[in-house]
Formats: structure tokens, sequence, C-alpha cells
């Protein structure tokens, strides 16, 4: 990739934002960046799978699918180009990612190796603050998350258990569970799941299928 494209791909990124243009200059002249395309359909990472490369999405749409621990239940979400996948899991106490990312689209990369990942933290400042302010805004909604209200209605309770599990609140989001592991996972009654997902679907908020919830807007819901 010619070195005047490249710069203007990274400055889509938060990594490289507020970054001189002299320090851009010096990161595209030295750093080892590397390049990967993959087709409409092609798996790009499986959960599980080390995390030993930054990914950064450059276009094109992700499919990311997260799985319960038990498998009994799992969602559907997507994200599009700019996107970073997972950048907290490549520091840390687990360093594997914990969904699978599929080309939803054809789909480019730019991957930015751990120890190239480290050069960049010692020798240019704003890229480490940068990289420290993306994983304490994880940690610190991770934190948020158990200290807020717990949902008081049914329906939040179902609104909250799906978002809680999902990378982003909003978007399209196919939720495949059955109706009664749903109701075991919110501690309530199978009948007054149903007839809660059924009010949602009479107001066109979902749509509902045998093991399967889809959601064209999850911001709709919250």
């Amino acid at each position: 990739m010619p070195a005047l494209q490249l710069y203007d791909k990274l400055l889509q990124f938060s990594l490289f934002q507020g970054m001189s243009r002299g320090d851009l200059t010096q990161i595209v002249a030295h750093t080892k960046f590397g390049f990967s395309k993959y087709t409409t359909g092609k798996r790009i990472i499986k959960e599980g799978n080390a995390c030993n490369h930054l990914y950064l999405l450059i276009n094109g749409r992700l499919q990311i699918t997260s799985i319960s621990d038990d498998h009994s239940y799992s969602i559907i979400e997507y994200a599009e180009a700019p996107f970073i996948i997972q950048p907290e899991r490549i520091f840390g106490l687990s360093q594997r990612f914990t969904s699978d990312f599929t080309a939803s689209t054809d789909v480019n990369f730019i991957t930015i190796d751990k120890n190239e990942v480290r050069k960049l933290c010692e020798n240019f400042n704003v890229f480490q603050i940068n990289c420290l302010n993306i994983f304490a805004t994880q940690s610190q909604k991770m934190q948020q998350r158990v200290w807020r209200r717990y949902p008081q209605d049914l329906k939040q309770q179902i609104v909250r258990f799906i978002t809680d599990r999902c990378q982003y609140p909003a978007g399209h989001k196919t939720v495949f569970i059955k109706m009664e592991q749903l109701a075991n996972e919110i501690n309530d009654k199978r009948i007054n799941v149903s007839n809660e997902l059924n009010k949602m679907k009479d107001l066109g908020l979902i749509s509902i299928s045998r093991g399967k919830i889809v959601i064209p807007m999850l911001e709709k819901l919250i």
C-alpha cells in the first residue's frame, strides 16, 4: 500500500488520532504492517485464538458471533469499517479473542504484530495514551455495568440480558436462544417471557421464530 494511502487509513482509527504528521510519517516508514484480504463468508478469527496482532478493518463488514460458555445460546452482530477487533485482548490476563469474526462482505485489514505495538507504545507517547484510553474505557464500562439499577419490568430484563452480551448496544442483532433458556437466565416463567416477546413483535421491534430472536435495531428496544 502506498505510504500516503496508508497514512490516511491509519488516521481513521483512534489509536493514531492526535499524532503529528511527523510521527505518522515515521510510523509509516519504520513499522512493519501486514495487509490481508478475506472474501465473503471467510472466518478470520475463531473464539479462543491467541491475540498476537491488532486487526484494523479498513473496509467491509464483519459478522461477530459470541457464544455462551456452555454453548446454550449465541448472539450475532455486525461491525463496519473502520473497526479494531478487540484491541483490549492484545495485553492483560487473557490474551485470546472471545468471539468468532467472519467476513460478511469482502474485507481488508491492516495488521500490527504485538511486538510492533509495544515499540509504538515505547516510542510514541500519543499512541501509548490512545491505547491506555481504549483499555481504561473498556474496564470502566465493565465496572459500571454491575452497579446499574436492576430492570424493574420483564421487557427491560430481556433487553438488559441481550445488551450486556453484545459488543455494541446498537444495530442488527440475532439471538439464538430457546425460550426456556431465556426464562431461566432472567429467572422468570417461560410463558411470561413468551408473552413479552410477542408484545415486542406486535410493536415491530423484533421478529421471533423457534429458538431465534431477530432485532433489526437494538437501540429501539433500549
